[in-house]
């Protein structure tokens, strides 16, 4: 009986130390795949303990043995009830811990549980997602480990997801899904930009948002003989010549151009968000 107790109180730490790790794995946006291992761990010892509990701990079926009744008095009627008591208080009494360990179980999961629901609003950055991205002026490209992207990088028909310094990492994971930039380089003679945007692609270098205007896949793909951006979702192809274009494909119009600079160090830098908003279409686009 004592192992038995034991187990179960094994299994209920182990469901609220799953909690707690569960709530800091996404909370600090790392790894959803130990996220996802640690809410399966804990509710499955949770669940483990319950069923040891009621098969092994709690009282068996109740049998009723038939017998003729006995003469007995207030006196022993009474003595009667309270060894009945007594032993049910020292029965409940050595398991009050392991009624609190439940508690603390399930308080542990149902706190780790909350945190998911701030997936269902958007994150308070003060940025309206639908309308804007990070880009802002004077902000300088990076790769998605931090460093620094210089315009002697890319050669001619090379590309490269970039973003805006500052907002990479796990805690940044939600916008950086619409700020993900395609740089890609072309020969500067072959441009055909509209007169507004004559001066966004200095030597020859081009800034896109990734995110394909007719479903939101990541435009990833490169054709560098067509001088194309390719979706591959639903086969959506943007010019890049004339910047982004669209020329095929579902998609309803070009991918939205980033207006980009060269700094004196050979640095690239935004000089601006994008004019217009990235993605699919939605209720309240024009």
């Amino acid at each position: 009986m004592r192992k038995l107790e034991l187990l179960v109180a094994i299994l209920l730490v182990v469901a609220m130390l799953c909690g707690g790790v569960f709530a800091a794995v996404y909370a600090l946006g790392a790894q959803i795949q130990l996220a996802a291992a640690m809410l399966v761990l804990g509710f499955g010892s949770l669940a483990a303990a319950m069923v040891v509990w009621e098969r092994r701990l709690m009282p068996g079926r109740v049998s009723i043995e038939d017998r003729g009744s006995l003469p007995s008095g207030e006196e022993k009627n009474d003595a009667a009830a309270q060894t009945l008591l007594a032993g049910a208080d020292a029965i409940v009494g050595r398991r009050t811990w392991l009624v609190r360990l439940f508690g603390g179980a399930i308080a542990a999961l149902g706190v780790g549980a909350l945190f998911p629901l701030r997936s269902f609003a958007p994150r308070l950055t003060g940025i309206d997602q639908l309308s804007h991205t990070s880009w802002k002026f004077g902000i300088r490209l990076v790769r998605e480990d931090g460093t620094a992207v210089r315009a002697s990088d890319l050669e001619n028909d090379s590309i490269l997801t970039v973003f805006p310094e500052g907002r990479v990492g796990p805690q940044f994971i939600d916008e950086m899904a619409n700020d993900a930039t395609v740089l890609v380089r072309v020969p500067p003679a072959e441009l055909a930009l509209p007169p507004a945007r004559a001066t966004w692609g200095p030597q020859g270098l081009l800034a896109f948002s990734k995110v394909c205007t007719h479903a939101g896949c990541p435009v990833a793909l490169y054709r560098a003989k067509a001088r194309q951006l390719f979706c591959p979702c639903h086969q959506s192809t943007f010019d890049v010549r004339t910047g982004g274009g669209r020329i095929f494909g579902p998609a309803a119009r070009g991918l939205p151009q980033l207006p980009i600079a060269i700094a004196p160090d050979g640095t690239l830098h935004a000089l601006g968000d994008y004019p217009e908003p990235i993605g699919p279409g939605y209720w309240e686009r024009a």
